[in-house]
């Protein structure tokens, strides 16, 4: 009778972990077809393995990479909408770089989408040897998007684009060819680079994370408070990362996170102000006292939500002067008034070209309502409500705004 039990007990520990993964795979199974995808989705032991990795065995990277979503998601999908492609492709840039602007591959490829310096060449985007435009969001973004445009017209589907985009059109065409000339990409996957044949199956694995995250207790690690709510300003003197560090009591760590293009941690020097320096919002209003430029300011959030960053001032607070201090508490509880007299007063101290017929205007690359609202000399709440446009929304480019 115990041999009897002792087998018994042996054969359920035996069938127990067999039982527990198919119960796993048919749960992913079920879930991911229920996605409502333009990608050709299969379940195979690939796929449910890059299931696994990011909800179990790298969970705590995959919290950052949903705490970064809120940062990066927005811009994105603002510009596959005004692009009419689907908004799943956004998970491409967290396969790329696990969304880090200033991410850097082995081979050299930069930025959110990985762009090689050849091909961001190509598509018009500088690096030098100050600037990496690879590494701005709405650029790379732009340039990114156009080129899966370009994959999708060559291929007629998305799933072998993606390929594409990983392995590049001359890999692929060879995969295609030996599988016959299938664009199926699951009889295509078998010839392509081991890295290729993963790259699916990982895009798969994103979008389950993306959508059932919170099924696996993943819980988003956000942000800090200094990379939510900043300004941007335009530039047009050469300036170190180090001396604005310095003036401003800030960690040059954020200062490069905020600005990852500079190569060099400089600014360089150019006469069109076509460079932007963006800090954490409380940190800006110390730079605009310092510099009194404040026509120069492009967007600043507490500007426009109406909302100022009590808890991140009060964190900077802690390591200023004590005449820092004592400026940065007046900013603190005077925030929104401060900008809005100096702007009313910069608006009001020149004449801008005004054109009565006008009825609207494209917002260009790196423009503010803020901007608009001055140059038509029209209240910025007045510009917002006229164009339907809360506070907490994310205006694309190219966007069309009614002056009247």
């Amino acid at each position: 009778m115990k041999e009897l039990v002792t087998l018994s007990f042996l054969v359920i520990s035996f069938l127990a972990p067999a039982s527990t993964s198919a119960s796993k795979k048919s749960d992913y199974t079920e879930r991911i077809h229920n996605l409502n995808t333009v990608i050709d989705i299969r379940m195979n032991d690939l796929v449910e393995e890059q299931i696994d990795f990011v909800v179990n065995k790298k969970s705590k990277d995959s919290r950052y990479i949903l705490g970064r979503t809120s940062l990066y998601f927005p811009k994105i999908e603002n510009a596959l909408r005004s692009k009419g492609l689907p908004d799943e492709l956004k998970y491409i840039a967290v396969i790329e770089s696990s969304l880090q602007p200033d991410a850097v591959s082995r081979q050299g490829a930069a930025g959110l989408w990985q762009f090689m310096k050849g091909t961001a060449q190509l598509y018009g985007m500088e690096v030098s040897k100050y600037i990496d435009e690879r590494r701005d969001i709405e650029i790379s973004t732009d340039k990114a998007l156009d080129y899966l445009q370009v994959l999708y017209n060559i291929y007629g589907n998305w799933t072998i684009a993606l390929a594409a985009y990983n392995c590049g059109p001359g890999n692929l065409n060879k995969a295609i060819k030996k599988a016959g000339g299938s664009t199926n990409y699951w009889k295509v996957a078998p010839f392509l680079p081991k890295e290729t044949r993963e790259y699916v199956p990982k895009f798969i694995a994103m979008s389950y994370l993306m959508n059932y995250y919170y099924l696996h207790d993943l819980e988003p690690i956000e942000p800090a408070e200094e990379y939510k709510n900043t300004g941007i300003i335009k530039m047009y003197n050469k300036t170190s990362f180090k001396s604005l560090s310095e003036e401003l009591s800030l960690d040059i760590s954020i200062i490069k996170k905020l600005n990852p293009i500079y190569v060099k941690d400089i600014i360089p020097q150019n006469d069109e102000g076509k460079y932007f320096l963006i800090l954490p919002e409380p940190v800006m209003f110390t730079y605009l006292e310092k510099t009194k430029r404040f026509e120069d300011l492009v967007f600043l959030s507490s500007y426009v939500n109406n909302t100022a960053s009590n808890d991140s001032t009060n964190s900077l607070l802690t390591n200023a002067s004590d005449q820092n201090k004592s400026d940065m508490l007046f900013l603190k509880s005077n925030m929104r008034e401060v900008v809005s007299e100096k702007i009313s007063d910069y608006a009001s101290s020149i004449k801008y070209p005004r054109n009565n017929a006008a009825k609207k205007h494209f917002l260009k690359r790196k423009e503010s309502l803020v901007e608009i609202a001055l140059t038509y000399q029209i209240p910025l709440e007045k510009l917002m409500e006229i164009n339907n446009i809360k506070s907490t929304d994310e205006v694309s480019i190219n966007s069309e705004i009614i002056l009247h």
